[in-house]
């Protein structure tokens, strides 16, 4: 059964790596729609969005093998600080993908007048993958979390 722990680290992967991404293609759908009358941006927006709602799913994944896993971790003080923080942001980070997918579904003005209301929302997405990664890294390389 050791053989199967840990669970998190194969599933923290596609998440980072969607949403980044995700967020890229829609931020490129936007700046092409403001240039061309054709519409060529729309595409680009959906190929993001597809890309968000893939991360998000893998962000429920890695969060669910993250609880799983965190019983395995030691109990040091310092240790259980840093993992809270993770589950903090990664909770956060699904409320902000949630949100990012949300919103255009509800509004359909978010393209046209809330588009910087909007793209400062997937900075912060951004801003969540990134330092949801470094609070991970600094779990494995720092504390030893995970590692035989």
């Amino acid at each position: 059964m050791n053989i199967l722990f840990p669970f998190h680290p194969r599933f923290v992967h596609f998440p980072i790596a969607l949403s980044l991404v995700g967020v890229a293609f829609v931020f490129a759908g936007l700046l092409l729609s403001a240039r061309s009358t054709r519409g060529q941006g729309s595409r680009w927006t959906d190929y993001g969005r597809l890309s968000l709602v893939l991360g998000w799913l893998g962000v429920l994944a890695a969060i669910a093998t993250g609880l799983i896993d965190q019983s395995r971790a030691p109990g040091d003080p310092q240790v259980t600080q840093a993992i809270n923080q993770h589950i903090t942001v990664g909770l956060g980070l699904l409320v902000a993908l949630g949100l990012a997918l949300y919103w255009p579904l509800r509004d359909k003005r978010v393209w046209a007048e809330r588009r910087v209301a909007y793209l400062a929302l997937l900075v912060v997405v951004v801003a969540l993958v990134l330092l949801e990664s470094w609070l991970g890294g600094k779990l494995v390389y720092q504390y030893g979390v995970g590692v035989r």
